[in-house]
């Protein structure tokens, strides 16, 4: 099989083809299943803030044309993909690649990315403008509205993954509201919002707090509303 999963201690990772996939498990399978559903085989596919290119080589075998784009090309490793260097704090490089790439693809994708942007509006403005009339902007960002993110936060104000900015370098919890608030105001068309990665209703973690967390919580779930599982939030929006 092309995926693997190699597990260190309490954590797994997830490779493609020996390229670690910097996301949660699962999520990258789930992005190619709804890319191949809404999107014929070579269409073209910008992979902005690709990592090592796992999920640049994944979409590649499956007959698209892809161009992976990042800041640091000595940590991309996906040789067989066209690779652009692009520094996304320098708004020089910004705007030439803007320049460049101008409605030239048929679908974009910001994945695990948004969380880390001091201006989701202006990320999303700038994605819109790099992707064809009726085409594709694939965004996942982690699910604050899951039951583990409610549950965390209802104790300690803080939803997990966004309370060390230095750790990770989440700084913006985004939830389906807010983006869909976006996508009404620059006129996209939300296709789908869906839980993605892996959080079920029971989560058998290795760590027994946050197991009996869950046993505890458990009961009120039926009273919730929302996406409660999935550890990512997957969104299809359409250029219209």
């Amino acid at each position: 099989m092309a995926s693997q999963i190699i597990k260190i201690g309490n954590k797994s990772l997830d490779y493609y083809k020996g390229l670690l996939i910097r996301a949660d498990e699962k999520l990258h399978e789930q992005i190619a299943e709804n890319i191949v559903k809404n999107l014929n085989p070579g269409s073209k596919i910008l992979d902005l803030g690709c990592g090592q290119g796992a999920l640049s080589l994944r979409l590649q075998d499956l007959g698209y044309k892809l161009l992976a784009v990042d800041v640091n090309k000595n940590d991309f490793e996906a040789t067989d993909v066209p690779y652009e260097v692009c520094d996304f704090n320098s708004s020089h490089q910004v705007q030439n690649f803007l320049k460049s790439h101008n409605e030239e693809f048929d679908c974009v994708l910001g994945i695990e990315v948004i969380e880390h942007l001091e201006n989701p509006w202006e990320y999303i403005r700038m994605l819109k403008s790099l992707v064809k009339e009726d085409g594709l902007i694939v965004l996942s960002t982690p699910n604050i509205t899951s039951w583990y993110h409610r549950v965390v936060f209802l104790m300690t104000g803080l939803f997990p993954t966004f309370v060390d900015p230095d750790e990770i370098g989440h700084i913006n919890p985004i939830s389906e509201w807010e983006i869909k608030v976006i996508a009404s105001k620059l006129h996209l068309k939300v296709i789908s919002a869906l839980p993605a990665g892996t959080l079920p209703y029971i989560w058998l973690n290795s760590s027994p707090a946050k197991t009996l967390l869950n046993l505890l919580f458990l009961p009120l779930f039926p009273f919730m509303k929302g996406n409660l599982t999935g550890w990512c939030k997957l969104f299809l929006l359409k250029k219209v």
